[in-house]
C-alpha cells in the first residue's frame, strides 16, 4: 500500500502572469514532480470572493496539460476563528473550494483559526466552537465538489512572536483534537513539518512525538526544515533570519535541526497523501534538485515505515 503518492513543489506567487505558473508547472514535470502544489493568491482567478470565469478558463487550460497530483494553497488570511470578519472568511474558504475544483486541484491547504491571546484565554472554549461552526459548510461545500481540505499547523509567525494573536494549531496535537471534534471525511490536517519544529521550540513540546499524534488525520505533507529557534529580535530581511537561522525558514533538508529519519520511522498518515517542498527562493536557486530527491526519499522511507 502506497501511502505517499506524488511529491512537488509550491509554485510560488504568479503575479497575475498565467505563462510563468505554465513555465513552472513544465519545469516541475520535467525535474520529476509528481505533484504541484498552485498558490491561489496572485492568479487573478477569485476577485470578492468571485470565481473570474476567463481567468479560471485560462488557469484550467494550463494545468490539464500537465500530468500532477494538483493541491491549492488558499490564502492564509483565511481565518474561520474571526468572528468580526465571518461572512467574508467562509465566502474566501468556499470559492477556494470551487476554484481547486475547476483546476482539478483534490486538496485545499487553510490554516486554522488564530485569535488575541487574551480571546484565547477568556473563551478558549467558545472560540473552537465557533471554527467548528465556520468550517463544517465549508467542508459540505468541499465534499459536493470533490474536494478535501488538509487544515494545516501553523508557525509561530510575526504576529504571534509580537503577542498579536496565538493559534491552538502552533501543536499539532491540539490540532488533531480540534479535528476529532469535527470529525468531518472532507476535512484532514497538513502537517507543516517545519512549523511543527518552531511550535516545539516556541512551547518546548516534542515535536515527533506532536506529529505522531497528529498521524491519524495527515493526508497532506509540506516538506522544509527550520531549527525551531523564534524569530524573536529584529532583522533587516528574511536572508538574516537565515543567517541566524531563526524564524520559518523554509529551508531545504539539512539547514535546520529536524530529524527527518525519526520522523519518517513514526509518522502514520492516510492513503493518498501528498508531499509538498516549500522552500524559499534563495534556496530553490541552488538546493531545487537536492531537495526534490531529499523528499522522495522522506516520502520512500514513510512508506516502507508504514508498510
Amino acid at each position: 500500500m502506497t501511502h505517499i503518492i506524488s511529491t512537488g513543489f509550491n509554485t510560488g506567487m504568479a503575479d497575475g502572469d498565467l505563462s510563468r505558473l505554465d513555465a513552472r508547472l513544465a519545469h516541475m514535470q520535467e525535474i520529476g514532480c509528481t505533484g504541484a502544489e498552485i498558490t491561489a493568491v496572485g492568479l487573478d482567478a477569485v476577485v470578492d470572493c468571485r470565481l473570474i470565469p476567463d481567468r479560471v478558463a485560462a488557469l484550467r487550460e494550463i494545468t490539464a496539460r500537465r500530468d500532477l497530483a494538483y493541491s491549492l494553497h488558499a490564502p492564509i488570511a483565511i481565518n474561520l476563528m474571526d468572528e468580526a470578519h465571518a461572512d467574508i472568511m467562509a465566502r474566501a474558504a468556499r470559492v477556494s473550494m470551487e476554484l481547486a475544483a475547476e483546476i482539478g486541484a483534490r486538496v485545499v491547504v487553510i490554516h486554522p483559526g488564530r485569535v488575541p491571546p487574551l480571546a484565547w484565554v477568556d473563551r478558549q472554549a467558545a472560540l473552537y466552537q465557533f471554527e467548528l461552526d465556520q468550517l463544517g459548510p465549508v467542508a459540505d461545500r468541499a465534499a459536493e465538489l470533490g474536494v478535501q481540505i488538509a487544515y494545516e499547523n501553523i508557525s509561530p509567525n510575526p504576529r504571534v512572536i509580537a503577542g498579536q494573536e496565538t493559534s491552538y494549531s502552533l501543536d499539532p496535537r491540539l490540532l488533531a483534537a480540534q479535528l476529532d471534534r469535527l470529525a468531518h471525511d472532507a476535512v484532514m490536517a497538513c502537517l507543516d513539518i517545519s512549523h511543527a519544529q518552531q511550535g516545539a521550540g516556541l512551547w518546548g513540546f516534542d515535536m515527533i512525538e506532536a506529529c505522531e499524534a497528529l498521524g491519524p488525520w495527515i493526508g497532506h505533507i509540506h516538506f522544509s526544515d527550520s531549527t525551531g529557534l523564534p524569530a524573536s529580535f529584529p532583522t533587516g530581511s528574511r536572508n538574516e533570519q537565515h543567517f541566524f537561522g531563526m524564524g520559518d525558514m523554509h529551508a531545504p533538508k539539512g539547514y535546520g535541526r529536524v530529524d527527518f529519519d525519526a520522523l519518517a520511522g513514526r509518522l502514520g498518515l492516510r492513503q493518498g497523501t501528498r508531499v509538498v517542498i516549500e522552500i524559499k527562493t534563495n534556496f530553490l536557486a541552488h538546493a531545487e534538485a537536492r531537495t526534490l530527491d531529499d523528499a522522495k526519499a522522506f516520502a520512500a522511507a514513510v512508506n516502507a515505515a508504514l508498510g
